[in-house]
């Protein structure tokens, strides 16, 4: 298998689709011509929901975009939250941005966009190792035996590539590299072995998902072969990690692995910073408070005013004063009651439906100002609604019994702005990142295992078994930029101690998981 493994690594060097070549890119690796909208629906973790909307960076004009989604959350299950409380949301350029050449102004900027750009060869070398596992292990799959395994093999060599000719561009310094840029390649070394790492295992866990597939038999020898090339090349960068004194992780030591983890997710943040933009947002509600007051409480003293005059001139006779100053002060506590309830009322009424004119928030993306100079590169009006609805029970819909459950709308109005710069470095696309909390729910959901009674085949008596409870939670994410539109149904399954997995659920069978990878 080394053998192999070097055959492909020789031909990727040595021919035109050489990783080397910059200008040349391998077919394997090469992106859109045109950038196109990209959503994905995924669980984060075990309490945040989380989908990401790509859109591409125009050329020329303003491009507007629309984002659309709703949960449907059943109402025995519903607990009621505040659900800006329960979002976070980021905002990032995409796209490979800024390699490094010694013709290069070498910064330190510089060198994590290089590292970021492979990284992103990296995951793209994973997920055309997966996707081939994929459909190879589908029902319709008729992929040669040694069609796969070659393919398999090329993959890994990019990743093998990729890793090299990153260390060769970005880790090797210059006499003239300052203290600042030493460490700065000795972090991108560092990262650059974690994604290679992370590249391995997942191709690992594709290579399950084909083993438990009806092909596994079929495919025996391949999967064997490429479980013993994954072996090699994870052997190699841990000798390599060991050889750098970096921290590796140990199986027998829990603290050992929860500080690789740390030190993954410190690295991890370290260079995508370089990607994100800055974020400005503000409540319209908070910002327009003191007009909303000043306007609803003219409104309520015009309105005591009129009533005061009124009183005031109501005519009154002698043996009637006594009566007429009881009557006027019963009359002005109801009149400056009102008014004051009046303006409880309109501040509480514009505030709640400020969406349904404009927006409940608003948001503004500036690329850092190191890069452009803090130019807007997206902004966008957002909006949090929740209506209860009912549908036809689906037992039995001409039954008139209806099911209950609360949507839960967020709508996103954005426009994303020309930047000539961000394109010539190679950004194709504004990346939006949105993360959900439903642990509120938690609370309201049954014991995650009930038991069944169920009748033994061997014994002929009633025994109890464990069965999973799980709850379901529609999920519609509605993408609309130009004259593209993207729709994606999912179905959340979670229980008590968390989310569980989401299942597709697209009528046109649209994957949640792009082909074309972003």
């Amino acid at each position: 298998m080394t053998t192999t493994l070097r055959r492909e690594q020789s031909t990727l060097g040595a021919s035109a689709l050489t990783l080397e070549e910059r200008d040349s890119p391998s077919p394997l690796l090469r992106e859109v011509d045109e950038a196109k909208i990209d959503l994905r629906v995924a669980v984060h973790d075990a309490s945040r929901i989380e989908w990401t909307v790509a859109v591409p960076l125009p050329r020329t004009r303003e491009l507007r975009y629309a984002i659309d989604v709703e949960l449907e959350i059943p109402a025995n299950v519903f607990a009621r939250h505040t659900a800006w409380d329960q979002l976070q949301s980021w905002a990032r350029l995409d796209g490979p941005t800024g390699v490094v050449d010694a013709s290069d102004s070498v910064t330190i900027d510089a060198l994590r966009r290089g590292t970021m750009v492979a990284a992103h060869k990296l995951g793209r070398a994973h997920e055309g190792f997966a996707r081939h596992c994929l459909l190879a292990g589908a029902l319709s799959a008729s992929t040669p035996l040694e069609d796969l395994i070659d393919k398999l093999d090329v993959w890994l060599a990019v990743a093998t590539a990729t890793t090299q000719e990153a260390r060769a561009r970005l880790v090797t310094g210059a006499p003239s590299d300052t203290a600042e840029l030493r460490r700065e390649r000795q972090l991108v070394d560092e990262y650059v072995s974690i994604r290679l790492l992370d590249t391995l295992a997942g191709d690992e866990r594709a290579l399950s998902t084909l083993k438990a597939s009806r092909h596994a038999e079929r495919h025996a020898r391949t999967i064997v072969a490429a479980e013993a090339m994954l072996a090699e090349a994870l052997a190699a960068e841990t000798a390599y990690r060991q050889g750098r004194g970096y921290l590796c992780a140990e199986p027998w030591s829990q603290v050992t692995l929860e500080h690789y983890l740390e030190r993954a997710s410190q690295l991890k943040k370290h260079f995508q910073e370089v990607f994100f933009l800055e974020a400005r947002t503000y409540q319209v509600a908070e910002r327009i408070h003191h007009w909303v007051a000043a306007f609803v409480a003219i409104v309520a003293s015009t309105w005591a005013f009129v009533w005061q005059i009124t009183v005031m001139n109501r005519p009154t006779t002698g043996s009637k004063v006594s009566s007429g100053i009881i009557l006027v002060a019963t009359i002005a506590g109801v009149i400056y009651a009102g008014k004051d309830r009046i303006k409880e009322i309109g501040r509480n009424w514009i505030s709640g439906n400020v969406h349904r004119f404009y927006a409940q928030r608003v948001a503004h993306w500036r690329a850092p100002a190191r890069r452009l100079g803090g130019d807007v590169v997206a902004s966008a009006r957002e909006s949090f609604d929740q209506t209860v609805t009912s549908r036809p029970d689906p037992l039995n819909p001409a039954s008139n019994a209806a099911v209950t459950s609360t949507v839960v709308h967020y709508t996103h109005r954005g426009r994303v702005t020309p930047q000539p710069a961000l394109l010539a470095s190679g950004v194709c696309r504004v990346k939006h990142i949105f993360r959900y909390d439903l642990s509120p729910l938690f609370a309201r959901l049954d014991d995650t295992v009930k038991q069944v009674p169920v009748l033994d085949s061997v014994t002929n008596r009633v025994r109890f078994v464990d069965a999973p409870r799980r709850y379901r939670v529609p999920i519609r994410l509605h993408v609309k930029c130009g004259a593209e539109s993207r729709l994606v149904k999912a179905m959340l399954v979670l229980h008590k101690n968390g989310l569980d997995r989401i299942e597709d659920q697209s009528a046109a069978g649209e994957a949640l998981e792009p082909e074309v990878p972003s």
